[in-house]
């Protein structure tokens, strides 16, 4: 039966809602999914000592996300090749799109830190994700793949325009330099006392042809891989 649920989380002392509409099932271990929204900031130590944050549960929910989303667009498209099929699941599972899903089904108002964390808008993006990764230990993959399937897909994602428009810049990017045989080099550093704490410069053919910040190494590369397609007149 789907129905609605509300899923209670625990911060100074106060309990605020969740609400998450047609999620398909009743949770069972509602600890995972206070686990799903702590952040490091926030971490518990277990007896064994071991911290306890969502950062586990994201690495498990990656890939529970990443495979289901593969099912998914492997049967939406049966005439499609691989380079395509890998293009529109990257639009998918992109940082910048799961920051966008995870705000809009409210998981950034949900999640538990002790620092300042409304900067690093990719944060909410590795919320989601652990939240996956709860779903699937707590219900297995196959309810998993119902809420994909039956909540996020139809009310947050528009596949045709997710096919029309490619904004995966630094696959783009590297596209064109095959095409050309222009060899493309990402170079990215982090800078740990900056908000924008990532930097990518991109040369190409060993000339150096853009640069840009990001809160995130793939949000830098990304970044700086527009502003090289942008230039790309001038190449």
């Amino acid at each position: 039966m789907i129905q609605s649920i509300r899923l209670y989380v625990h911060r100074d002392g106060k309990f605020y809602g969740l609400s998450i509409s047609q999620l398909g099932f009743v949770p069972h271990n509602k600890g995972l999914y206070r686990l799903a929204l702590l952040h490091k900031s926030a971490s518990k130590k277990a007896a064994n000592g071991v911290l306890l944050n969502y950062e586990r549960l994201e690495f498990l929910g990656d890939a529970v996300l990443g495979a289901i989303v593969a099912e998914l667009l492997y049967k939406f498209f049966p005439n499609q090749d691989e380079g395509f099929l890998t293009r529109v699941r990257s639009k998918i599972v992109s940082r910048e799109s799961l920051n966008e899903l995870a705000i809009n089904i409210g998981l950034d108002k949900a999640v538990v830190a002790k620092s300042d964390i409304s900067h690093n808008k990719h944060i909410y993006g590795d919320v989601f994700e652990a939240f996956i990764g709860a779903i699937f230990l707590d219900q297995g993959f196959a309810n998993t793949k119902r809420f994909i399937e039956k909540f996020i897909f139809p009310n947050f994602f528009d596949i045709k325009n997710l096919v029309s428009v490619d904004t995966n810049y630094k696959s783009q990017l590297i596209e064109w330099g095959q095409k050309y045989k222009k060899d493309i080099c990402f170079q990215t550093s982090s800078r740990r006392s900056r908000r924008n704490k990532f930097w990518c410069t991109i040369t190409v053919a060993g000339e150096e042809k853009g640069r840009a910040n990001g809160t995130s190494k793939k949000e830098a590369e990304q970044h700086a891989a527009k502003v090289v397609l942008d230039s790309l007149t001038e190449i």
